[in-house]
C-alpha cells in the first residue's frame, strides 16, 4: 500500500507521529511519503527544532511544496497545480491529510472524487462542544466531511462528533493528539536532577502551579487567576506560573495587580517544546481552565513529566487522559469556587499529588506516536479493504 501524508507544516509535534507511521508502515510492507505544503508554521513563533533536524537528515520521499510560505497562507493556483501534480506522481492508495477545511484538504477531497483513485482520511481534534454550533454551518460541514473516507481523531468524544458529521465509527480511530512521551519524560527527569539551576534559569518560585495557554478569552486565564487567589495557596508560598502570550496579556497583568498577586504570579512568554519539560518537572500540577479546548497537548506533556492536572470538562483531554479522582480533577468551566477548592486540595495534600502523579504517568503511556501510527494504518487498511488497486492507474 502507498500512503501519502499531506500536512500544512510538519511542526515539532507532527515529526514523531510521522516517523512512527513510517516505521510501522514499513514493518507491514507499506510505503509512506510526506508532502509538507508550507515550510513555515503560522501558529508557532519559536523555531521548530525537531522539524529542522528531520529535514537536515534528508529523509527519503519527503518534500516541501512551498518553501517561502506558511501554513496560515492560502495555497494559490500555482500551489494547487503543484499539489495535484505531486499526488498524480506518487499514485497513492491512501492520502492522510490534516483537517477537512484547509485549502489543500479541499483540493485533495475534490481530486479524490473526480478520480476515485485513492481513499482520503482527515486528521482532526474537533468535538461537539467546541463553542456554540450553528445548525446551518453544521449541515454544510457534514456535506464536506461525509465526502472523506475516514477520520483519525483525538479521542472518543471527537469520534462521536465525526460520526455526527457522516463518518461511521468503523471508519474512525483515535490517537491524533499524541506526543513523544519518552522525549518529554527524559527531559523532565534531567530537570529534576538540578532543580535549583532550572529555577534560576526561568525565574521560577520554589513551588508553583502551572498554566500553559494562549492569552485569549476562551482560555479563561482570568478565571484561573481568580480561583488561585480564592484557593489561598499563595499564602502557602505556592506561586502561579503562566506560560503564553496573546492579546489579553496587558489586561491579565492589570487583573493580577488589582488582586495584589503581582509577587505571586510569574508570566513567561511562550517557550519552545524542548524547554517545557523543565517547567512541568518542577510544577506541583498544571491547570487548564478553558471555556473549551479541542484537546490540550500541554496536559499530555505534563503527564509525561509526572505532573497531575486540573482541567475543565470541555477540554478534549477530560475523560480521555485526565480521569477525575485518578490522575487529576475535572471541573466545570467558569466554576471559580470548585476550581479554587480543587487547587487548594491538590496544593495542600502531598500524598494526593503523588498518587495523581503516578496515575498520570501510567495513563499517558497509551497516548504515544505508536497509537497514532497503528490507528492511521488501521484506517488505511479498513478504507481500502474493498477497493481495487488504484496505484496501477494514473490519477488524472
Amino acid at each position: 500500500m502507498r500512503i501519502l501524508f499531506v500536512i500544512g507544516n510538519l511542526g515539532d509535534y507532527h515529526v514523531p507521529r510521522y516517523e512512527a507511521l513510517v516505521s510501522a508502515a514499513s514493518s507491514r510492507g507499506h510505503e509512506v511519503a510526506l508532502l509538507e505544503v508550507f515550510a513555515r508554521s503560522g501558529v508557532y513563533g519559536f523555531p521548530q527544532e525537531r522539524r529542522a533536524a528531520f529535514f537536515a537528515n534528508r529523509p527519503q520521499m519527503a518534500e516541501t511544496l512551498v518553501e517561502d510560505g506558511a501554513d496560515s497562507d492560502g495555497l494559490g493556483p500555482r500551489g494547487t497545480a503543484r499539489l495535484i501534480g505531486k499526488v498524480r506522481s506518487f499514485m497513492p492508495d491512501v492520502v492522510i491529510t490534516l483537517g477537512y477545511n484547509t485549502g489543500y484538504s479541499a483540493v485533495l477531497c475534490l481530486l479524490r472524487h473526480l478520480t476515485r483513485r485513492f481513499k482520503l482520511i482527515y486528521m482532526s481534534d474537533s468535538k461537539a462542544d467546541d463553542g456554540l454550533r450553528q445548525r446551518t454551518k453544521e449541515r454544510l460541514k457534514r456535506l464536506i466531511v461525509s465526502r472523506f473516507d475516514g477520520a483519525l481523531v483525538a479521542g472518543e468524544k471527537h469520534r462521536r462528533y465525526a460520526q455526527s458529521l457522516g463518518i461511521p465509527k468503523e471508519r474512525s480511530r483515535i490517537g491524533f493528539d499524541v506526543i513523544d512521551v519518552d522525549y518529554f519524560s527524559h527531559l523532565a527527569q534531567a530537570a529534576c536532577g538540578d532543580p535549583d539551576a532550572v529555577r534560576a534559569r526561568f525565574g521560577l518560585p520554589r513551588r508553583y502551579l502551572l498554566c500553559v495557554s494562549r492569552f485569549v478569552a476562551r482560555k479563561n486565564v482570568g478565571v484561573l487567576i481568580e480561583a488561585y487567589r480564592k484557593s489561598g495557596v499563595h499564602t502557602q508560598d505556592i506561586g502561579l506560573v503562566l506560560v503564553g502570550q496573546g492579546p489579553l496579556e496587558a489586561q491579565l497583568r492589570e487583573h493580577i495587580a488589582s488582586l495584589g498577586l503581582t509577587s505571586h504570579v510569574t508570566i513567561l512568554n511562550s517557550l519552545a517544546n524542548q524547554e517545557m519539560p523543565n517547567l512541568y518537572a518542577l510544577a506541583e500540577f498544571i491547570v487548564l481552565a478553558s471555556e473549551f479546548d479541542q484537546w490540550g497537548l500541554c496536559v499530555n506533556e505534563a503527564f509525561a513529566a509526572g505532573c497531575p492536572a486540573i482541567v475543565t470538562r470541555t477540554c478534549g483531554v477530560a475523560g480521555e487522559v485526565v480521569i477525575d479522582g485518578v490522575n487529576g480533577f475535572v471541573v466545570e468551566p467558569r466554576d471559580v469556587s470548585t476550581l479554587a477548592q480543587r487547587i487548594g486540595q491538590l496544593g495542600g495534600e502531598p500524598a494526593l499529588r503523588e498518587r495523581f502523579a503516578a496515575g498520570a504517568q501510567s495513563a499517558i503511556r497509551r497516548w504515544t506516536p505508536l497509537l497514532f501510527a497503528s490507528s492511521a494504518l488501521e484506517l488505511a487498511e479498513v478504507t481500502t479493504r474493498n477497493a481495487s488497486n488504484p496505484a496501477q492507474r494514473e490519477l488524472v
